[in-house]
């Protein structure tokens, strides 16, 4: 299941930054299977540096197993943390990067283990020519390490980094289209790209996670186990975002309950990065919108609430066949075609910033919706687009539908609009003299 390293560039650098300074330290955080240990073992090959993995056991466990990787075959037993990590500082001269993983786990065996190690940080380690990293996937618990005022690491870390799953660009690999359904898939998380092999993208997915023993069978609830406790209610907010409920008022009817009850487990979805509340990229004060809508932001989550969870105990029992089906009707069109219209935000921002434009992206519903919009608001221009994943060509049906959409937002009256078009099975014949932008399989074909 090994696979390139690919990606990472901009990551690899603020890391090689951190360790150019006299004393770093940095905190790593991201989901569960995003990349977070193959990039610090990456960025360690070649530096003098302690790397140890935390297991979720008692504190005396935690801290033996920490002593062993320092000590080796001398099986030194320290009484702490600080003595430890004094010891391999002490005996290795010269810059050092030390990197604590899942460091989550030793914080919730030994609460005072953040005091110990800031008052170690600022006693010691940051005047002996260290780098220290702290990576977890607990992003509750990482983000509250040094981003909680109350904390005592907070303001101390040089550097934040959150690992975010690699972009559609860094992913593609052969057919265009092809490389968009397994992004629907994997979202960029390498550890599913390792999981998928070369052929068809849905007898993949049937492979992975529908059937007995399928790695991915449970994984929507192993990601959630690792942030919440009450995972019942998570569950049943998701599957109602999964099944196309994103609106406030299409949850509550969807789940039988109350916003006031609904809000906070939201909340705390979108503190995680699991939910992302998206209001029309048109709004002036977007966050006292009450135009928004909630969609999962994980695509393989998103993926795994519409097609797996409902039909797990089913898959189970080896009766798996009414899940296969409803994946196979409707992969493209409940799962697919959403996923496109956020690889075509990433394919205009390419475009736009190639050409030294900087503008905010989103999308737009209210009188009507559109897939995607782009505002330029230094020069007011208005880039209005539609994403269809369709087998067909595209022709002027479709341009007409968007530029009667565009002509009814009053919010666009006081751009210039350029339409643009999204296809990943190309375009009519004429359409190259339609004026409209063409993308084809993320190519601009005509302008």
């Amino acid at each position: 299941m090994n696979m390139d390293f690919i990606g990472r560039e901009k990551e690899m650098e603020l890391l090689n930054r951190e360790f150019g300074r006299e004393s770093s330290l940095v905190i790593i955080k991201g989901r569960r299977r995003v990349g977070k240990s193959r990039l610090i073992t990456e960025f360690l090959k070649d530096k003098d540096h302690l790397y140890h993995e935390v297991d979720s056991e008692s504190g005396q466990s935690i801290l033996a197993s920490l002593g062993r990787t320092i000590s080796g075959e001398l099986n030194i037993r320290f009484e702490r943390w600080s003595d430890a990590l004094k010891y391999y500082v002490s005996s290795h001269p010269g810059k050092k990067v030390i990197a604590i993983d899942e460091f989550q786990y030793a914080v919730k065996a030994d609460p005072e283990l953040k005091i110990e190690i800031q008052a170690l940080w600022d006693t010691y380690l940051s005047k002996n020519d260290v780098m220290l990293i702290l990576c977890g996937s607990s992003l509750t618990s990482m983000n509250n390490l040094a981003g909680d005022m109350r904390s005592p690491l907070y303001g101390r870390n040089t550097l934040d980094l959150t690992i975010m799953p690699l972009p559609f660009r860094t992913t593609v690999a052969g057919d265009y289209r092809k490389s968009v359904e397994r992004y629907a898939v994997t979202g960029g998380v390498p550890y599913y790209m390792a999981l998928m092999d070369n052929g068809d993208t849905i007898e993949n997915v049937i492979r992975m996670s529908m059937e007995m023993g399928s790695p991915l069978l449970n994984e929507g609830e192993y990601l959630l186990g690792s942030e919440f406790r009450n995972l019942s209610s998570y569950n049943t907010y998701l599957k109602a975002m999964a099944n196309g409920h994103r609106t406030m008022e299409k949850i509550t009817g969807a789940v039988q309950a109350p916003s006031d009850e609904i809000l906070p487990y939201l909340k705390r979805l979108i503190e995680i990065g699991m939910v992302d509340r998206l209001v029309p990229v048109t709004e002036k004060a977007p966050e006292k919108s009450r135009n928004g809508q909630y969609v999962i932001s994980d695509n393989f989550m998103c993926l795994w609430f519409r097609f797996i969870y409902p039909y797990r105990n089913s898959i189970v029992r080896m009766e798996n066949d009414a899940a296969v089906q409803d994946l196979r009707d409707h992969f493209i069109d409940a799962h697919v075609a959403f996923v496109f219209e956020n690889v075509c935000r990433e394919e205009l921002r390419n475009y736009l910033r190639g050409k030294g434009i900087a503008a905010e992206y989103g999308k737009y519903w209210g009188n009507g919706e559109i897939d995607l919009i782009a505002l330029d608001k230094k020069d007011r221009v208005a880039y209005v687009c539609e994403c269809k994943y369709h087998a067909r060509p595209l022709g002027m049906s479709e341009l007409n539908s968007l530029v009667s959409k565009a002509e009814a937002v009053k919010e666009l009256k006081d751009y210039k609009v350029k339409y643009c078009l999204f296809s990943v099975s190309g375009y009519n014949d004429g359409m190259s003299e339609s004026g409209a932008l063409l993308f084809n399989n993320g190519e601009l074909v005509s302008e």
